[in-house]
């Protein structure tokens, strides 16, 4: 059985969250008892490793020469649903679709989708959405973020939805904006991965810092929250004493990440490793769309996390810390949990019953769209 995945970007490593949504997603095909087919756009670049890793993991890749990269802009105000489709990802999945018995296809991205059209009607066909899409821009400049990278109007990002036969959204609230733009049936699948809960930290003694970490990409989402981070953490001094505050990941290239206040780690070459060294996480993401996916590996460690609502954002939770109001508030709770340490583990148990319960619904939706090998689905035709 054989399923044909397509994607802007490179699989390996999975240093950013789209990355490894992407990875998660041909893995569970592959458990599930699919051979992948892995089409790269070739957006980012590729170096010779990342390559390398992609040809170790999936059965067969295919890399798109740089040359065939498109990215216009055909309106002022927004792209076109297509400015940055290649047209040789169509002449590269049509080869495939005539030489290999195809059962399930995947396009990564609405504005990666146009080579669905060619699909049979008889394979499903899913668009894995990551995000909205349709006035994207707008919500980021609302949030004072400059827009990047790909933004369109509701009504193209319409016409990408009505070539597959199931949408996937990625939380909630996105899949609901998904089903006013089409009548292509929209399911949500988030993150989904076994808990990989670590053993828990003893509470530090009042006379130790607690060790509270960020680890994030530098995207301008991220860092205009970790902005907003450092101008909170310098109203409130006291919260230095009490705490060691680490940063890894790219995030530390960034601007904000200078402050003499953190503690930067760069790269780290072992993500649980990480969480393993942490008494707390952090996530003071503001705006945005998507899924905060940083917010979710956290709680599959198990560690505590304190959080902004706009972080959990798709992710059920009881725990007013894991849904702060505001990044402000989100400090305010930390310099509780400086000193009053024992609420630590409170935390960090309701954050994993919450986990436990959001992965539950995340298999069942996995068991419906991407049945095991010999198994039918509802899915179906489109």
């Amino acid at each position: 059985m054989h399923a044909l995945v397509t994607a802007p970007i490179p699989s390996h490593p999975q240093n950013h969250g789209n990355r490894a949504r992407v990875y998660a997603v041909c893995k569970e095909l592959q458990a599930r008892g699919y051979q992948v087919h892995y089409v790269y756009s070739g957006l980012e670049g590729l170096s010779d490793e990342q390559e390398q890793a992609m040809r170790d993991t999936w059965e067969h890749v295919y890399v798109l020469p740089k040359e065939k990269l498109v990215r216009k802009q055909s309106r002022r105000g927004h792209y076109l649903i297509d400015d940055w489709y290649p047209p040789a990802v169509t002449d590269i999945t049509n080869r495939i679709l005539s030489i290999w018995d195809i059962k399930l296809c995947v396009a990564n991205y609405v504005w990666l989708s146009a080579w669905l059209e060619q699909v049979p009607a008889h394979i499903p066909r899913y668009i894995d959405t990551h995000d909205v899409f349709g006035n994207r821009h707008k919500a980021l400049k609302r949030d004072g973020i400059k827009p990047s990278w790909f933004y369109t109007t509701p009504k193209e990002e319409a016409k990408a939805l009505a070539r597959a036969s199931t949408v996937l959204a990625i939380q909630d609230e996105e899949a609901e904006t998904f089903r006013k733009l089409t009548k292509t049936p929209v399911r949500t699948l988030g993150f989904f991965d076994s808990p990989r809960f670590l053993p828990t930290r003893p509470v530090p003694e009042a006379d130790r810092k607690l060790r509270v970490g960020y680890i994030a990409s530098d995207n301008p989402i991220n860092t205009n929250a970790l902005s907003g981070l450092c101008t909170q953490l310098a109203k409130q001094p006291a919260i230095r004493e009490n705490c060691e505050l680490i940063l890894a990941g790219p995030i530390c290239s960034t601007e904000p990440a200078q402050n003499e206040m953190f503690t930067r780690l760069g790269y780290v070459p072992s993500i649980s490793g990480f969480y393993g060294d942490m008494d707390l996480i952090l996530n003071p993401n503001i705006g945005g769309t998507g899924l905060k996916i940083k917010s979710v590996e956290a709680l599959s460690f198990g560690r505590a996390l304190v959080a902004t609502k706009d972080a959990m954002t798709g992710i059920p939770t009881s725990h007013n810390l894991h849904a702060c109001e505001t990044i402000e508030g989100l400090v305010d709770g930390l310099s509780r949990l400086a000193t009053k340490r024992e609420d630590i583990k409170k935390l960090e148990q309701a954050g994993q019953q919450s986990y436990l319960a959001y992965q539950q619904a995340q298999t069942d939706t996995l068991d419906v769209i991407f049945p095991r090998v010999g198994v039918k689905t509802e899915a179906g035709n489109g």
